[in-house]
């Protein structure tokens, strides 16, 4: 598997930087991936060919969906869900950075974006539609579903 180019939710699949199986519940899982960095959550394949998250501090693990083909699919409809908005990105400045801009915002030299209208509520509403059609357990329970409610109160 290839390092993915672009890590929607922090999902990275790939086996270069990470053990390549872990022992979980007296159960293997093959490592695919992680989920931000390698040393906190590992995405992991047991031997049916359903997907978990293994948190190895924890020694837990959680569903994320029936299939790796599912999976891919989650992180893709994630990814479409999330640019189909018009907010910026994440931006990371540095203190004196912020200090220039709070003062250019004070002097009126920085306007507040407006938005445009978006309707949220109504792509949420097809984002999980879709979701259930293409593995309903995971929406329903386990990793993807504290992500939804993430999604469901702003703060994804």
């Amino acid at each position: 598997m290839n390092v993915s180019n672009q890590a929607t939710l922090g999902v990275v699949l790939d086996t270069t930087a990470i053990p390549a199986e872990v022992t979980v519940d007296g159960e293997r899982l093959s490592v695919i991936g992680y989920v931000w960095e390698p040393t906190t959550e590992l995405v992991g394949l047991d031997s049916a060919g359903a997907v978990w998250s293994y948190c190895p501090d924890r020694r837990s693990r959680a569903p994320m969906n029936s299939s790796v083909a599912a999976l891919r699919r989650f992180i893709d409809l994630f990814g479409e869900f999330f640019a189909a908005t018009d907010d910026p990105p994440p931006a990371t400045y540095t203190a004196e950075q912020m200090t220039e801009k709070l003062a250019a915002f004070r002097r009126g030299e920085i306007k507040p974006a407006v938005r445009k209208p978006d309707n949220r509520t109504a792509r949420i509403k097809h984002l999980k539609k879709t979701l259930r059609e293409i593995d309903r357990p995971a929406v329903d329970t386990g990793w993807w579903s504290l992500v939804l409610e993430q999604v469901d109160d702003g703060i994804l």
